[in-house]
């Protein structure tokens, strides 16, 4: 799959065969497993949820509670995913979609119970079950909260049609966040294990101006110049850290990921983070993982430094394996 890239790589269209690419697979039993895993935490959440909007007069906590809502749909979304075995990107999307329409109808379901629990009689208590349950029956209540609001702003009742944009912004990013949450990362998966990779972040740190040169090297499969590109000193506050993700029971699935961590100061003396993708889910040999998991974080001054036209690499410390040639 194509990811962003540092200045001077190579063109990501030449060599995609050099990435991991899901295989597209989607089976019943996995689909099953997303809706039934998503509707089920919806459910919970939308009851949480519609108490807070009933309860809540604070208008700001409320749009948080709704990121807050979409966030841990998406999570349960990204969970059904994994144990379904879902592979196929278009159909993760489509049924997040479907999910997050239930949580957006459920949160109502929920929110119009708890009016009438709250303000009906005994009688209409009774028929809350029916009421709630029935399409029909919600939208009617929808449209009777925007014409006779519940809750004022300010000492004045909103307007239907400031209701109207208010919950559609609500649906919008509790689908929008519920969508994007649900995604997740593209982890590779082991087709002949049948099971997800599983991820590994290496000590081994590439400095920075080194970054584009060391993943030209992988796709070029040219994996004896390694140790050179990781000559120099690694500024641990901007430079490239490397995440492998391989299968537990076989060889045959490992991949390579570098994301370039930058580390600033706020104003207030807070360390902030920021990341950007260098290359994401190269295919490389289980070797070459092996071999850069035993290095340390930056490269001992006694190392000898790989020239480009070596072709084997060089004995490295005692308590550091060689290298792997492919």
């Amino acid at each position: 799959m194509k990811s962003p890239r540092t200045e001077g790589a190579v063109d990501m269209s030449e060599t995609a065969h050099r990435y991991y690419r899901p295989s597209s697979a989607a089976p019943i039993s996995g689909i099953i497993t997303m809706f039934t895993v998503g509707s089920l935490a919806a459910a919970v959440l939308a009851v949480i949820y519609g108490l807070l909007a009933y309860f809540n007069p604070f208008v700001y906590f409320t749009i948080i509670a709704t990121a807050i809502f979409g966030a841990g749909v998406g999570m349960a979304i990204q969970y059904g995913t994994r144990i379904g075995r879902v592979r196929n990107r278009k159909v993760v999307i489509g049924v997040s979609f479907v999910i997050a329409a239930v949580a957006v109808y459920l949160c109502w379901v929920a929110y119009i119970s708890l009016v009438i629990q709250m303000n009906a009689d005994a009688e209409d208590k009774a028929a809350i079950g029916l009421v709630v349950t029935n399409p029909v029956a919600v939208t009617a209540f929808i449209q009777f909260f925007a014409e006779n609001p519940l809750w004022e702003m300010r000492g004045s009742k909103p307007s239907a049609s400031g209701l109207y944009t208010i919950w559609a912004l609500e649906a919008l990013i509790i689908g929008g966040i519920a969508l994007l949450t649900g995604m997740g990362d593209c982890i590779p998966f082991c087709e002949a294990c049948n099971r997800w990779t599983e991820p590994e972040e290496l000590a081994a740190k590439v400095p920075l101006e080194s970054a584009a040169d060391f993943s030209q090297a992988l796709e070029e499969e040219q994996y004896s110049k390694l140790l050179g590109l990781r000559s120099g000193t690694v500024n641990p506050l901007d430079c490239v850290h490397l995440t492998a993700y391989a299968c537990p029971l076989c060889e045959e699935t490992d991949h390579l990921t570098a994301v370039r961590k930058t580390i600033t100061t706020n104003d207030k003396g807070e360390e902030e983070t920021k990341e950007r993708t260098v290359f994401e889910n190269m295919i490389v040999p289980h070797s070459v993982v092996q071999g850069l998991a035993t290095l340390p974080a930056e490269t001992p001054a006694e190392e000898v430094v790989l020239s480009s036209e070596e072709t084997s690499p060089p004995k490295a410390d005692a308590d550091v394996e060689e290298p792997p040639v492919v």
